[in-house]
């Protein structure tokens, strides 16, 4: 799977995402808390770069044509138990 995840920011803890995972393009509006955030237990990620990691440890469990339009990490952490193991490890091993 090659996807590539384009991340914008919209304003404080919300953003939109872009996933290109071959010809398929699809869209998300993805929220993430100052609690998912305490709760990654890593300092000075940045927030792009967290949004875009998420999308592609989803994308691992599901197609991109799953994945649904509104995000809440929150939400998405309290129903897979790791998920949030998995997002820190992909975030600390691209670690500047």
């Amino acid at each position: 799977m090659s996807e590539q995840v384009r991340v914008l920011k919209l304003g404080t803890g919300e953003f939109a995402a872009e996933v290109h995972e071959g010809e398929q393009v699809t869209e998300h509006r993805v929220v993430v808390s100052d609690r998912f955030r305490d709760k990654l237990l890593l300092e000075g990620v940045d927030e792009q770069r967290l949004v875009s990691e998420s999308l592609k440890c989803l994308l691992q469990q599901l197609p991109v044509t799953s994945l649904p339009h509104d995000i809440d990490l929150d939400q998405v952490d309290e129903n897979d138990p790791e998920f949030l193991p998995e997002l820190r490890a992909r975030l600390g091993e691209q670690a500047p």
